[in-house]
């Protein structure tokens, strides 16, 4: 629990508003160990970042993950050498299916990062079950400060965090109602 408010507590200041953060009704988000990293949904805007340096951001923040994160990129290679599928050839529809036609062949699961640029930036990311596609959880994060590098980082960095500690919650809550009441 300590874990969880200090977690919420810093995103709270990072970015001075709320957050959320859903777990699907049934899902297991304790059972994801490798986690890929889908193509975001994201229209570049001016003075933003562009398409592959977010793609690259919300990898590069999953240091802070301790679940093992396939980026991208690392999923493309894989998929080029072992089904002979150049994603990255393919226009975003096709690849989005071969995608998640494949995942679950390297990953437990994939997020899906969408990122919505208004007079505010707003982040969501759906984490899906790879294989099934169902949705395990959401998150998601509204920042007023400027679209740039150093926000979108800090909001993929914030979903790693959120999503651990939830998973460790889910974990404790198993737990206790696995214990035999006394």
């Amino acid at each position: 629990l300590m874990v969880l408010c200090m977690v919420i507590m810093s995103t709270q200041v990072v970015f001075a508003n709320a957050d959320k953060t859903t777990i699907a009704e049934g899902a297991d988000i304790t059972a994801v160990h490798r986690l890929a990293i889908a193509q975001p949904l994201y229209v570049e805007i001016k003075d933003a970042p562009t398409r592959a340096q977010v793609t690259q951001l919300i990898y590069d923040a999953s240091k802070v993950a301790r679940s093992y994160v396939l980026s991208y990129d690392m999923m493309a290679q894989s998929l080029k050498q072992d089904a002979n599928i150049d994603l990255k050839a393919l226009d975003k529809r096709q690849a989005a299916k071969a995608f998640k036609e494949n995942v679950a062949k390297y990953a437990d699961a994939y997020v899906v990062a969408t990122v919505a640029n208004n007079h505010r930036t707003s982040f969501f990311f759906d984490v899906y079950k790879s294989g099934t596609d169902q949705l395990l959880y959401t998150y998601q994060v509204v920042a007023e400060d400027p679209a740039n590098i150093q926000n979108y980082t800090d909001a993929a960095k914030e979903f790693y965090k959120a999503l651990e500690a939830s998973a460790q919650e889910q974990q404790k809550k198993n737990e206790k109602a696995a214990k035999p009441n006394k």
